[in-house]
């Protein structure tokens, strides 16, 4: 039986033409790596990203006079909460070191104190370590924050953990700031004629830190004294005194 040979099949490989293949290493070329398995997650919007320069911070600044502008206000506690304010944290007889700290909420003490003639036993509950400290408003500085400070502030936040304000939360704070100081506010003699705090006692010091801290006279030294030998007595001198001693 004669076995015809089977003729071999011969598959040609097809070539993709180099310009194909350069055009499309090109594209790959200028578009991202992408993960397949990881969706692309959207680009946070610019009212949605963190402050990162000090005067984006000014807006929810609260300063001592704001505060006491506030006080005498309803809704104070929802005001105040969530903004920034600059804080001593030094006590009394030390030199005064300040922070960037945030209200995170209102205590009341169980005695009054005066913050710029207005009676109140409010304390504020600031963050600006680990753990939040009650200041009263007498510490509240009406100052501007300094560059360092805010550095210190962004520097507390990273090692804290805490995600700063966004541009769309100060906005919206800062709305809420404007309506709370349009509201109609109580008068002083008012509050003064209604309080029934028990008031502390003022704190009067010593006469320099009356004085802020500094000598209230301009020192003055006392002359040197001059050494000066004696003049002899001159004749004239002599005769007036022998008269003297015989009248």
């Amino acid at each position: 039986m004669n076995s015809k040979a089977k003729p071999s099949l011969r598959i040609e490989k097809s070539r993709r033409p180099i310009s194909e293949i350069a055009q499309e290493l090109r594209r790959l070329k200028a578009s991202p790596l992408r993960i397949d398995d990881e969706k692309e997650l959207p680009k946070p919007s610019v009212s949605d990203r963190p402050v990162k320069r000090l005067e984006q911070l000014e807006p929810v600044r609260l300063t001592r006079h704001r505060i006491t502008q506030l006080l005498v206000r309803p809704a104070f506690e929802q005001a105040v909460t969530s903004c920034f304010v600059r804080v001593n944290v030094n006590g009394q007889g030390e030199q005064p070191e300040y922070r960037i700290a945030e209200i995170v909420g209102v205590e009341e003490l169980g005695l009054g104190y005066f913050v710029d003639g207005i009676p109140t036993n409010i304390t504020l509950r600031l963050r600006y370590n680990s753990v939040p400290m009650l200041h009263e408003l007498n510490d509240i500085s009406n100052m501007a924050f300094s560059l360092p400070e805010f550095q210190l502030w962004c520097d507390y936040c990273v090692n804290q953990g805490i995600s700063p304000p966004t541009n769309s939360v100060i906005a919206r704070k800062k709305i809420e700031l404007y309506n709370a100081l349009q509201s109609e506010a109580k008068a002083l003699a008012l509050i003064k004629q209604t309080c029934t705090l028990n008031m502390r006692p003022a704190h009067r010091g010593g006469i320099l830190e009356r004085h802020g801290a500094t000598y209230p006279w301009r020192l003055q030294r006392p002359r040197e004294a001059t050494l000066s030998t004696p003049k002899p007595p001159s004749n004239q001198d002599v005769e007036l005194n022998l008269e003297s001693e015989s009248d």
